[in-house]
């Protein structure tokens, strides 16, 4: 890398970056050639509509899906190099992911969610940091509790408890009120800027809604693959 390609205050890094999905004979273009800088402890906003490629970008940058061309760098970690595995092992601990569906496991309680991939993790004292965390998210009362026991907010909430244990550096929120009302999606959001503030994390959010986007120190807009506007809130 040459120039600022490992500048240590850019957290993330994409240039150039494409995703075609599909066949050969029938690709479809994803990302069509995005160049993205996000300095370490920003709060970004990717906003667009359905299909403009938004989700796509987190799930390239986060590691979840492997990009077509261009190069990530994520961490100083250049995913480029990476197979499934590597990029695995590179997300964990240092990356955090919120997802709209809460993805929890229904057969574990909030505590396990939180301390099992802590465990995996290799965390000595899984089940108290994920006790802890879920303390900070005001579920100290709900630890036993198994997801359907859970409202919405609450399972958001242990899922950002989960993103948020291991102490990542960057934590990607992917239409995290997406299944909630709005006074549960208000409150979802402000606890997790706070989480992300105790721990100087930078935080990524993908959203349609533009006034969660306001929030964030910086909005980049995308459509149809590509990034269309890159500003600060008003």
């Amino acid at each position: 890398m040459h120039g600022t390609g490992n500048d240590p205050h850019i957290a993330i890094r994409g240039r150039n970056v494409t995703l075609t999905l599909g066949s050969r004979e029938a690709p479809v273009e994803i990302l069509k050639g995005v160049d993205l800088a996000i300095p370490q402890g920003e709060s970004l906003a990717i906003l667009g509509a359905s299909g403009s490629g938004k989700s796509s970008l987190m799930a390239v940058l986060s590691g979840l899906e492997r990009a077509s061309g261009g190069e990530v760098q994520v961490a100083g970690i250049d995913y480029g190099t990476l197979d499934e595995d590597g990029l695995a092992t590179a997300r964990r601990g240092r990356i955090g992911i919120v997802l709209q569906s809460f993805h929890l496991l229904p057969t574990m309680t909030a505590l396990e969610n939180v301390a099992v991939p802590l465990e995996l993790a290799g965390e000595a004292d899984a089940f108290a940091v994920a006790a802890r965390e879920l303390e900070a998210v005001g579920l100290g009362h709900r630890l036993d509790h198994y997801p359907t026991q859970l409202s919405g907010g609450e399972q958001q909430r242990v899922a950002i408890a989960r993103a948020v244990a291991a102490g990542p550096e960057i934590i990607f929120a992917d239409e995290p009120t997406g299944n909630l009302d709005a006074a549960t999606g208000e409150a979802i959001i402000d606890l997790l800027f706070a989480r992300r503030a105790a721990q100087g994390a930078t935080l990524v959010i993908i959203t349609h809604d533009p006034a969660l986007a306001q929030r964030c120190d910086r909005i980049v807009e995308m459509k149809d693959g590509r990034i269309v506007a890159d500003r600060v809130p008003a």
